[in-house]
């Protein structure tokens, strides 16, 4: 009886999120709980398939509400469409170098402060760690190298 009752539920969600827009809003609009919500996104493919439209609906209206505030004089707006829709030419670069160079700074000093206070044989059972948390960094690591 639980079982129908919440599958009685599933479009009426879908519903209420395309008009407001977030889950929890929705699923108190018709009296579920948020779970049973990601239960069925987990579980059931027909319903996922229809939340990610219902969901991509939601994305376009707020698409459409934020270029409105852009070309109505909204700068911030318009400066956060523009590096979404072409970062390669509107995402700063500069920041990311500087605290790259940054964080390479300080795990420069670390690492002395730590040959300082380690043995070579805490050091190299430290190194392997160390080695893999320099290399989850991604780009930031080229920064890194260099001090090395």
């Amino acid at each position: 009886m639980a079982r129908a009752y919440k599958e009685r539920k599933k479009q009426p969600l879908l519903n209420a999120f395309t008009k407001c827009g977030t889950v929890l809003r929705a699923a108190e609009a018709v009296g579920v709980d948020p779970s049973t919500h990601r239960e069925w996104l987990k579980n059931d493919p027909t319903y996922a398939e229809a939340f990610n439209a219902a969901n991509g609906n939601v994305t376009e209206r707020l698409e459409d509400r934020a270029i409105q505030m852009a070309l109505s004089g909204n700068p911030t707006m318009l400066i956060f469409l523009l590096r979404s829709r072409a970062p390669e030419k509107y995402m700063e670069r500069f920041k990311h170098e500087v605290q790259s160079e940054q964080l390479g700074r300080l795990v420069g000093l670390v690492t002395s402060i730590l040959r300082r206070a380690l043995s070579q044989e805490q050091i190299d059972r430290l190194m392997p760690e160390f080695d893999n948390a320099i290399e989850s960094l991604g780009p930031s690591r080229q920064a890194l190298q260099v001090i090395a």
